[in-house]
């Protein structure tokens, strides 16, 4: 059984909700952190995003997708680049990334209600604090669990 805690955040003035934090972790090489890193980094006026392909939370994959909305508050996959990056996760992403250029490092009320993938691990990277911020979350039914992000090479 995963030991949690929960954890009170504030978003967006008034808005509260409890956040679970689990003691599993996503694993990135120092490399896949830093690919992904640059992608959101190259363009911080619109949210930046990609998928992670990988198995047993290892990340094997780092795979950029553009966002098809070049919005600074929503993001959306699709086209050509996306179903490369779904047929490189075998249509079952590690994870799905994307930045916040001005918002907080946690998932909006949108990126909760579009949370599809429940096994998937949801990183966000605030890109309004230096260094940016990243954190993961598992996103089911509506229940906002954080996920720890590491870095290991070997």
């Amino acid at each position: 059984m995963v030991a949690r805690r929960q954890v009170q955040l504030r978003r967006h003035r008034s808005w509260r909700y409890n956040l679970r934090v689990s003691d599993d972790a996503l694993i990135f090489t120092s490399a896949q952190f830093q690919a992904m890193l640059a992608h959101v980094l190259a363009d911080r006026s619109e949210e930046r995003c990609g998928l992670l392909a990988g198995q047993a939370n290892r990340v094997g994959a780092v795979l950029p997708v553009p966002n098809v909305l070049h919005s600074a508050v929503a993001y959306q996959m699709d086209g050509r680049e996306f179903i490369e990056a779904m047929t490189a996760c075998d249509f079952e992403p590690l994870g799905i990334f994307h930045s916040h250029p001005a918002g907080p490092p946690v998932p909006s009320v949108t990126d909760i209600a579009q949370a599809l993938y429940p096994d998937a691990v949801y990183i966000i990277i605030a890109l309004n604090q230096s260094p940016p911020s990243v954190r993961g979350f598992r996103i089911v039914e509506g229940q906002v669990t954080e996920v720890e992000i590491e870095t290991a090479d070997g």
